[in-house]
């Protein structure tokens, strides 16, 4: 199922695939416009490997999927090494991750602004050109927002760099970064096709644009540009999915995450608008597994059952932030360990053992891609899901008005009751789980927790936590919680809540970026 567009991603070879510093060397390993970019299969081969930009180890593969992910109330470092590491806070300006991280996204824009270049140089139907251009579009505008994010200013390069010389590259602005953006999104959007014709969420769709604009919008509204007035585009962007009804819950929350192990698209209810792609193993010839399932899931050493380091492990705030009832909790925080930490046979967790517990969301049991490896694995990221896009509008709708619609209580009420089973066919008691009643400051409080129990291990809660305002002071809190009630051999966890700083709100620039291009300056509490 996955093989059309894997393949194509396996064969792409494009514009810096080698180069160790992209912003500050010429690019070797590409064939020159002039050789390529002169058909239509080339061009859907130049996308492929945009599309490749986002399944390294380094982006979605495993770091921007959980190494630069975690490191929140959600989940903590689970290592108990005192090596410096980006999760526990204790990284510097030379972290291998940071760096490859920052590499490889100029990496995967590198290739998108070659493909839109010689997007014209081929014959071939304008309506085909135009799908290729404006999911090139949004991709290089999705890279640049995790650019933003991560690093607030940062060189803005809408074309291929091929000359060796062009080393000195400022920081742009964080604002006209954005508007670029938003731009290219919306020019995007317009290009693309619909969610009802690609069929599946790997590839970039008129709905998953419009639910990236409602993220992007609302990340303006917060910190650090505060632009409140971005809520009211939020909302709006939010409400365009909706109103499309093109994607719906699915009914039972697990299912959601089985089907992305197991090679499974959901056509039925379309939750997952965009997904990231990995297949196999990685001991093939199409390398293309993902890491991130085999770094979080619970610690298992049998091969032959699904490898896992767990690397990360819930927080007991996390398990206490799900009230009774709500079945997401035993799904998304596994309530078992493998006996003597191999093999099939699922421990039960005692009630009381709440700190201990890892990440249950993916689980390689289901994954049906055999044999299984050690490393990689064929398990799809959810970039963006339904129930986001719900909880995005139940947000902005409250800001916007000052306090929770009709509309919001709605959007947000969706979430809760299929967390609650209320959605599966047996289901009573159907309000039960329900918000109603609250003001402003109060919904907000809920939805922000709302969003924990939902999303959680899917790479938004740091983000969300920034944007909001409240990074350090919920990371405190959950280091005193961590070092007061976990077990004392997990209470080394505490290093990291401890660590952290205002200046964790950004990746410091890479050293070796700071090195190359002259024209770099470092993030102010990074120097």
């Amino acid at each position: 199922m996955k093989k059309s567009l894997v393949l194509l991603i396996a064969i792409t070879l494009l514009a810096g695939t080698s180069c160790k510093k992209f912003l500050a060397t010429k690019p070797k390993d590409f064939s020159s416009p002039e050789q390529y970019y002169s058909t239509e299969k080339e061009l859907n081969e130049a996308l492929a490997g945009v599309y490749a930009s986002l399944t390294t180890t380094s982006t979605y593969g495993l770091y921007l999927s959980l190494f630069l992910a975690h490191g929140s109330d959600e989940a903590f470092y689970k290592n108990t090494t005192s090596a410096a590491n980006a999760m526990a806070y204790d990284h510097n300006t030379a972290d291998t991750y940071v760096d490859q991280v920052w590499r490889d996204l100029y990496i995967g824009i590198n290739r998108a602004n070659y493909l839109l270049a010689n997007i014209h140089k081929p014959e071939m139907g304008e309506g085909a050109r135009n799908v290729i251009k404006g999911e090139t579009l949004f991709l290089r505008a999705f890279m640049y927002f995790q650019l933003i994010s991560l690093w607030g200013d940062v060189p803005l390069m809408l074309d291929p760099t091929e000359d060796s010389r062009n080393t000195d590259n400022p920081r742009t602005p964080s604002k006209q970064v954005f508007d670029q953006i938003v731009g290219d999104m919306i020019a995007a959007k317009d290009l693309v096709n619909s969610y009802t014709v690609t069929g599946k969420p790997t590839h970039i769709s008129k709905t998953a644009i419009m639910g990236m604009l409602a993220r992007v919008y609302l990340k303006m509204a917060g910190e650090p540009l505060k632009d409140v007035s971005k809520y009211a585009d939020a909302r709006a962007w939010a409400d365009s999915v909706i109103q499309s009804g093109i994607h719906r819950l699915n009914a039972d929350y697990k299912q959601v995450f089985i089907n992305e192990t197991a090679d499974l698209y959901d056509t039925q209810f379309n939750e997952t608008l965009w997904e990231i792609e990995f297949y196999g193993n990685s001991t093939e010839t199409l390398k293309m597994g993902g890491r991130f399932v085999n770094y979080a899931s619970t610690l298992n050493r049998d091969n032959v059952a699904g490898y896992a380091y767990e690397r990360i492990g819930a927080t007991g705030t996390l398990y206490k932030m799900y009230a009774p009832g709500d079945l997401r909790r035993d799904w998304n925080i596994a309530p078992y360990s493998f006996r003597g930490n191999k093999g099939t046979e699922e421990v039960e967790k005692a009630p009381t053992d709440i700190y201990s517990r890892s990440c249950g969301k993916w689980r390689r049991k289901y994954e049906t891609f055999l044999p299984r490896s050690t490393d990689y694995g064929p398990t799809n990221f959810p970039m963006l899901r339904y129930s986001d896009v719900l909880l995005m509008f139940a947000e902005a709708d409250n800001e916007v008005n000052g306090g929770p619609s009709a509309a919001a209580y709605d959007a947000i009420n969706q979430v809760r009751r299929r967390g609650y089973g209320k959605l599966l066919p047996d289901a009573t008691d159907i309000t039960g789980a329900d918000f109603s009643g609250m003001d402003h400051g109060s919904f907000l409080s809920a939805l922000q927790q709302e969003r924990a129990r939902e999303l959680t291990f899917e790479a938004l809660r740091k983000h969300d936590l920034i944007r909001w305002g409240i990074f350090i002071p919920v990371m405190k809190a959950v280091g005193a919680d961590h070092g007061a009630n976990a077990p004392a051999n997990l209470k080394y966890a505490t290093r990291g809540y401890n660590n952290v700083e205002e200046k964790h709100k950004l990746l410091p620039i890479p050293s070796l970026e700071m090195s190359l291009n002259k024209a770099m300056e470092q993030n102010p509490l990074w120097k």
